[in-house]
Parts: C-alpha cells; structure tokens; sequence
C-alpha cells in the first residue's frame, strides 16, 4: 500500500501556492509519466519503443529527440536500452536543453562540472549539449551511485572527454579552485516532486528533512562557487517543490556571492505547464507532463577565491608506439595523444591528461579517465579492445567482425551465457550487435562464442 503524501507538506503546498496546490497533490496520487531521450550518436531504423510512443517532447531543441511513452516497459528487456541508444528520463529533467543554447555563453566553456552527477540523466545531457572539446568531469560521492554513473556514460559515449571521480566536494575544490566555465548542481532534496514514483520520498519527508536538505545544499554550493570561474555559469536544479530549497537558496547565493541571476522566465512559454518565479523555472506533475524540477542560473561576476599557484603534476606514461602498433583491430588511430594507466590504455586531450595528473598526485578517486580503447586480461595474450571503444564513434574505425543477433539471443548474450552459432565464425573478437547497435564483444573459437560482456553490467533477469 502507497504512503499517503503528507498532511504537512499538503498544507505547506496549499500555503506556498494556493491556486496549484491542490491539483499537484491529486496528481501526486496518479502512476508518474514514462519518456525517454534518444542518443543523437545511435543509427537506428525505428525509434525504440515506437508502439508505446505518446507524443514528442516539444521542448527539446532540433538535435535532441525525446518522447513520452503511454506505459512504462520493463527496460532491462530491451538490448537498445543496455547499449545506449535511448536515456529513461523525465521530461521535466529535460528543460536543461530547453535554456541551453540561451545562456549567452561569452566564450564556450571549456571545462565543465557535474558535481551530484548519478545515475547519470543530466551527464548524458551535457556531453549532447557541451562542445566536443569540452572536458567534462562528473561527480558522485556515493560508491554504487558512482558505478551507475560509470555504466551510464560509457554506454552513452564512451566517457569520452570525460573524467568520473567519486568524491566529496571539499575535495574536489583543490583541483578545480576557480577552473570551471559551467557547474551544474543537480542537488541532493528532499524529493516532493518524485512522489509519485519514488516511495521512500513519501516516507522520508518531514518538515526537519527539508532543513538538512538545505544545510548539505548550502555546503555542496559553497564548495561550487569556489570551484566556478569569473564568468562562469551555476546550474542549480532539484526536484522539490518547496521554496526552502529553491528560490531561497538562489537568494542565498545572490546574498553571499558575487553574482547575477539569469533569467530564466522567458523560457516558460516554451514548457508547457512551466512556471517562472523571480529566481528560476517550476515544474510541478499534474501542471506539466513529467516530474517536479526547479532550475535556475546564476552567472559569477568576480572571483571568490584566487587559486594558488599550481605544481605541475608529473604528467601520465603515454602509450607507446610498439603498444599501439599491437592493437591491429585498431585500423586508425587519431591524432589524439594515447596513455597507458595500469593495464589499459585511453586516448585524453593533453588538458584532459594534466588535470587527471593532477587528480592523482592528489590521490582523489577516479572511477574513469575517460576513453578507454583497450584493456589488458591476460599479459600473455595482450590488449583487447574495450567495451567503451564500442559505444564511440570510434568504433568505425575497428576492424572486427560482427554477429547480429535477434532479442532472444540478444538477451541470452547480456545475460553472460556462451553463444553457439550454425557456422563457424572467424576466430578471434567478434563484435555482438543487436539491430546494428553494438551491445559487447565476444571472442570466437570458431564453432563457439565466449561471452566477455562486462560482468557487473550483466541483466540479472
């Protein structure tokens, strides 16, 4: 049986906005609202989930595409969700694309942060919308959050131009003092918005829940803003309802730090149901088709600390040649530089590599540097390619075979079984793919395909 919403946050809606609050607890009480984002890097022949397909998303710009389903399926039975071709995600989630190309960037930003990144919907999000050349690094501190943010990214793009740390804010600030063009901080809440799917948000909410929410949001934002650069951008977003966790915590940050609002409200017109305070855009379920989100801008206007200067980090092993001349499955490698951290290697941007030296000098935890094109299992059989490599563009430039498989196959594969096949296969890595979509790798003996599916991302049902 559903927990009831609660009768203080009832009366607190009713009091905060008296002409929406009834029509948001009742919604509140409905089954929540399905949609998803395509992947723009995916070659698909029909959209995923295309029978159950209830409308467009009409806030997206042009290069996104993202629709609303009439029921929710059972994800993990779909291989196109595993291989990233699609992001589960709330329409409501999705207005950071809709203020997106309107925050009169002056320069393009050149480093981007992330800092309360998993499961990952809004990371995905940023590495659409950033240039390509923007390094982005994304963040969670919780451990089996962070692994899901692993999954999600390189399912996504490889994690390419992207570093995942797991750490504490304060911690972070060391590395990135005043370095950052663009910090979205998706903050942890007390999660009103989510109650229609979200039980444990029912249960855990109490009036004494929002005042924790707002002293750990004001810590994460004053390790933020010292981490923001001159002219940088702060994306603050939650998905709660109350004023404690959004407009006055956009004043507080107005009140305490050298910046200016930017205004958001012109963009409500574009979200259907949305609406714009003096600080940022609501989104309440029942008012718009998706979930509760609040977002708002702020851009800094001058330094609030001026970082020390930097020790030079000894810079990562680069790969070297006779290493990269091994990996034959690898018909052309960029021009991009190529490092080899343990036993694998990853192609990083020279800013990429410096800032990871630094992470390490630093002994900050990084659960992925970014691009992974090979690993090594066994020192006597050499490099493999990686799983990432398959969900990059870089991947048409692999020279293995493939082997197309219907779903049941499909699913028997992410499952971790062995594949039998009629006919004998080319020995050595095979690349498993499901309607041209790559799912894993499979390393062929001829008659027999052993599974090298990435055990923990492995379906379970």
């Amino acid at each position: 049986m559903q927990t009831p919403v609660p009768s203080d946050l009832i009366a607190k809606l009713a009091q905060a906005y008296p002409e929406h609050a009834s029509r948001i607890v009742e919604t509140l009480e409905t089954p929540p609202s399905v949609s998803l984002r395509l992947n723009p890097a995916r070659t698909l022949s029909a959209r995923p989930l295309a029978e159950l397909e209830d409308g467009t998303i009409p806030w997206l710009p042009a290069k996104l595409e993202g629709y609303w389903l009439s029921e929710r399926p059972l994800f993990a039975l779909d291989p196109l969700w595993h291989a990233g071709a699609y992001y589960v995600q709330d329409a409501s989630a999705m207005t950071l694309a809709t203020i997106w190309e309107q925050l009169d960037w002056h320069t393009p930003p050149r480093l981007a942060l992330d800092l309360c990144a998993a499961p990952g919907g809004k990371s995905t999000l940023l590495r659409d919308l950033l240039p390509k050349e923007t390094l982005l690094v994304s963040n969670e501190i919780l451990p089996k959050r962070c692994k899901i943010l692993v999954e999600n990214m390189v399912k996504w793009c490889g994690a390419d131009q992207m570093i995942i740390t797991q750490e504490e804010p304060q911690r972070l600030t060391a590395l990135l003092l005043g370095a950052c063009d663009l910090i979205l901080v998706d903050a942890p809440c007390s999660g009103e918005g989510l109650m229609r799917r979200d039980e444990e948000a029912r249960r855990m909410w109490s009036p004494q829940l929002i005042a924790d929410c707002v002293t750990r949001q004001r810590a994460i934002l004053q390790e933020a803003m010292r981490m923001l650069a001159p002219e940088g951008i702060l994306l603050y977003a939650t998905c709660t309802l109350n004023q404690e966790e959004n407009d006055q915590m956009i004043q507080w940050l107005l009140d305490h730090y050298p910046c200016e609002l930017i205004d958001l409200s012109r963009f409500a017109e574009r979200i259907t149901g949305a609406y714009a305070t003096s600080y940022g855009l609501h989104l309440w379920p029942g008012i718009v088709r998706g979930e509760g989100q609040y977002l708002a801008a702020l851009r800094l206007t001058d330094i609030v600390e001026t970082p020390s200067e930097a020790r030079k980090a000894k810079g990562l092993t680069h790969t070297s040649r006779q290493a990269l001349a091994g990996l034959s499955w690898l018909s052309e490698p960029t021009s991009a530089d190529y490092f080899t951290i343990g036993d694998r290697i990853y192609q990083l941007t020279p800013e990429a590599a410096q800032l990871l030296a630094t992470a390490y000098r630093e002994h900050l935890a990084v659960a992925t540097p970014g691009l992974e094109i090979a690993s090594m299992r066994h020192q006597a059989k050499g490099y493999e390619p990686s799983f990432a490599l398959l969900h990059h563009k870089l991947y048409d430039a692999i020279k293995l075979p493939s082997l197309e498989l219907p779903l049941e196959e499909a699913l028997r594969y992410l499952r971790g079984e062995a594949l039998t096949t009629e006919s004998s296969t080319e020995r050595g890595f095979t690349t498993i793919t499901y309607r041209g979509i790559p799912l894993g790798l499979a390393h062929s003996t001829g008659t027999r395909l052993n599974n090298l599916y990435p055990k923990p991302y492995r379906l379970r049902i």
